[in-house]
């Protein structure tokens, strides 16, 4: 698969380059769509990896005359990168405290022994901590737990013949991690790659700036509405019937944590000044001129990096909150592969390929607004079951903003639409990493997902289009 897709892409971009380009679109517009094509194809198949592919605009572009080096340089150090790696440091420094633990455990031990409410719980925690965390890390930290959950739940699985209801309890479990986790990335700037991807094709393609706290006020609401649907759908498409276990014993399972301790409290003081300070921006930049979301991120890093971690139990966990030895585990490696993302969207609208694109759809374009943004948002669902998700995001949202500017509708909502549902791909196991590693745990068989993801699919898509279509609005994001 990975040779086939090398190879098809290369001859696809050098086929591409070699006809002329069609009616109505410029040369340079279609030297872009054989670049579209080549880094389609290799980001869908894998061939080469998707953070190297990332990188070829800055090669292609400038030898193709599409846009000059220093200009696609500048794509590469966009600051909505800097809002990642500032919200990666967030997350390093919650995962070496053992903060999601403990909130599991709060949350579980309040819950209930009844299986379906320490599902929905788990979900709830694993959302939460996908907030400022990246969907891959969290699912990796909250998976831990939900086996612990079984194993005080469901003590037959491992035999020779397991209860049926408790495989399902089980299968049921291990998707809620990664859906959940999929889910809550959808809530704040910095909980997936896509959503800087998102904010940075917004703000080159339409000119609308997206705040922190303009983010937080469609994807917080998305989040809380899509968890109890995703938790009824799993439970009716796994049903099981389990009786409530021993609370204690759910507790014992999952491994009780030492009271907290000064460096907990202190990691946990710098998330609230951060998040204090995204929410006040409009106010802080009144105060601080030039202060901006990336900002605040990158100096929630230094603080992290600098401050005391005041440790006396386990010394050896380090003097600072963050050191250099955890801070190397932040993903570095996303600046080429979101920077590629941005610099090849732009060239897509630089050159005006997605405006042809959206003359040859103008049947699309005159779907009723509320159509146009479902069509959208379930074509993203189902292509990035398939593709990378950044890949997603920015080959469709170009073409969705193009599409409702022809059909006379204002192209945040519908761009925003293509954007989101490129992170939500629920029924193929290799559709996110999350996915994938859940699938890796034996527990969930390939019908289960496809069953329980593909209902989800079409039910996050329909919430999707209501928030695109009655949240966003009010939020006033115009292009500029």
């Amino acid at each position: 698969m990975q040779r086939a897709g090398f190879w098809l892409g290369v001859a696809l971009f050098t086929l591409m380059l070699m006809l002329p380009a069609p009616d109505g679109l410029s040369p340079a517009g279609w030297r872009t769509a054989a670049v579209v094509g080549l880094m389609a194809t290799w980001w869908f198949s894998e061939a080469v990896p998707v953070t190297l592919t990332g990188s070829l605009p800055f090669l292609i572009l400038p030898l193709l005359g599409i846009a000059s080096p220093d200009a696609v340089a500048g794509r590469y150090m966009s600051p909505v990168l800097f809002l990642v790696l500032g919200g990666a440091m967030i997350g390093i420094a919650v995962e070496k405290w053992d903060l999601h633990r403990r909130m599991a455990l709060a949350v579980i031990a309040r819950a209930g022994a009844k299986p379906s409410r320490l599902m929905f719980a788990l979900m709830c925690v694993t959302a939460f901590v996908s907030m400022w965390v990246n969907n891959s890390a969290t699912t990796v930290m909250m998976l831990p737990i939900a086996a612990a959950i079984l194993v005080a739940l469901a003590p037959t699985l491992d035999s020779p013949q397991p209860d049926p209801d408790q495989k399902r309890f089980a299968a049921a479990m291990v998707l809620s991690v990664a859906y959940a986790s999929n889910i809550g990335g959808v809530s704040t700037p910095i909980a997936t790659p896509v959503n800087p991807i998102v904010i940075g094709l917004l703000e080159r393609q339409l000119g609308v700036t997206i705040t922190f706290l303009e983010w937080c006020l469609f994807g917080v609401p998305l989040m809380i509405v899509s968890l109890p649907v995703c938790w009824w759908i799993l439970k009716t498409t796994l049903p099981f019937k389990l009786a409530a276990g021993s609370p204690q014993a759910i507790v014992a399972a999952i491994g009780q944590t030492p009271p907290m301790g000064t460096p907990e409290h202190r990691v946990l003081a710098v998330i609230a000044v951060t998040c204090a300070a995204w929410v006040m921006l409009p106010v802080l930049d009144r105060v601080i001129p030039g202060i901006t979301d990336a900002g605040i991120a990158v100096a929630a890093a230094l603080m992290l990096c600098a401050i005391p971690s005041g440790e006396r139990r386990q010394p050896s966990r380090g003097r600072y909150l963050i050191e250099w030895a955890d801070a190397r585990q932040a993903p570095w490696y996303l600046i080429l592969l979101l920077g590629g993302g941005i610099a090849l969207a732009d060239a897509v609208v630089q050159t005006g390929l997605s405006a042809w694109l959206g003359q040859e759809t103008q049947a699309v374009a005159g779907l009723p607004l509320w159509l146009l943004v479902l069509v959208v948002a379930l074509l993203c669902s189902l292509v990035t079951e398939c593709a990378s998700n950044v890949a997603t995001a920015t080959i469709f949202m170009p073409i969705a903003a193009t599409l409702a500017l022809a059909g006379h509708y204002d192209p945040v909502p519908v761009a925003l639409a293509a954007g989101m549902a490129a992170s939500w791909g629920f029924a193929n196991p290799a559709g996110t990493s999350s996915n994938a590693m859940v699938y890796g745990t034996g527990r969930v068989r390939v019908p289960d997902m496809l069953r329980s993801g593909l209902w989800l699919d079409v039910a996050c898509a329909i919430l999707i289009t209501l928030t695109c279509v009655l949240l966003v609005p009010w939020l006033g994001l115009k292009p500029g």
